[in-house]
């Protein structure tokens, strides 16, 4: 076919019996996904342990796809795990008692600091130079000192007494959801039903988030229309809610109905009987969207296809 023929046809046929001629207007089209097609990528880097699925297979949302190696994330993983495990634990009664073994031989050590900073606060008040200012002070400091530390030591032993705080506990649990998170991103999952129409990638395939790639393409291929190209200066004759026949390339007859269901409201080049981007500019076309109204039609997604519709002038 010359490529400087218009895309759409017009013919005038006139029906057995009727005053009226009918004219047709003939479009090219396309079958695609309602929802359109799916490429799926890895959200992480690493070198693809399995892909769980292949060509032509049907799976629901959610299903896991593949599996990128993640050892790395798993060992994170368990070590915030053994992590909060130990902090919801606290500590042992072994700690408890040792802790409370310090403070009170600290607590004795102060009794007699105290007691010797007394009896040298005594002597040095009841005969001058018996001790010099250096040495009561000296006592006074050990005195004031061992006060400190026993007042850290019986902090300590109430803290581990008293158990882990609920904030130790809510971070290292922050902690465990950040690992658990980065661990699963090794699973790659559908994110809607539908056929797995080509896998771009295969077990030992090393994937990247620098050069993504796309591990497979999918689509929901249950649920189908027809995407039609309408030449400029016909667009006026087709209509939302316009039914018609269409046929599929090779099949000498209807395949079934279709119905206008949207125009899409912007002009573009010619593409889908024609996907050249160097097309002349004056061929410009209007995509609409159809509704198959015959569920029996067999058709499958990327398919060519013929719509016609009857115009009665």
């Amino acid at each position: 076919m010359n490529k400087m023929m218009p895309l759409i046809l017009i013919a005038t046929v006139m029906t057995a019996g009727a005053a009226d001629p009918v004219r047709k207007l003939v479009c090219t089209g396309r079958v695609e996904a309602v929802d359109g097609e799916v490429e799926v990528s890895a959200q992480m880097s690493g070198t693809l342990v399995s892909v769980k699925v292949k060509e032509g297979d049907w799976v629901r949302s959610g299903t896991v796809l593949a599996e990128v190696d993640a050892r790395r994330e798993k060992a994170a993983h368990d070590l915030a795990l053994a992590k909060l495990a130990r902090v919801k634990a606290g500590v042992g009664k072994e700690e408890i008692a040792a802790a409370e073994a310090t403070r009170d031989a600290i607590s004795a050590e102060l009794v007699l600091a105290d007691l010797e900073f007394q009896r040298s606060l005594k002597l040095h008040e009841s005969s001058r130079g018996a001790i010099s200012e250096d040495l009561l002070d000296q006592r006074k400091q050990c005195a004031e000192t061992t006060r400190k530390r026993l007042v850290s030591a019986t902090k300590q032993f109430e803290a581990l007494k008293r158990g882990p705080l609920p904030e130790d506990i809510a971070q290292a649990e922050a902690e465990v959801a950040a690992a658990r998170t980065a661990y699963e991103l090794r699973e790659i999952h559908a994110s809607s039903d539908g056929s797995i129409l080509l896998l771009n990638k295969h077990p030992g395939d090393f994937v990247s988030l620098n050069f993504p790639s796309p591990v497979l393409r999918m689509a929901n291929t249950r649920k189908l229309r027809l995407r039609i190209e309408v030449n400029e200066q016909e667009v006026y004759r087709l209509k939302a809610g316009m039914a018609g026949d269409f046929t599929t390339y090779g099949e000498s007859k209807s395949n079934g109905k279709l119905q206008v269901v949207m125009l899409l409201p912007a002009f573009a080049p010619r593409r889908l009987s024609e996907p050249d981007s160097t097309a002349r500019m004056d061929r410009r076309t209007l995509q609409a969207l159809c509704e198959i109204l015959d569920g029996s039609a067999q058709v499958y997604a990327g398919q060519r296809i013929m719509a016609t519709f009857a115009l009665k002038e």
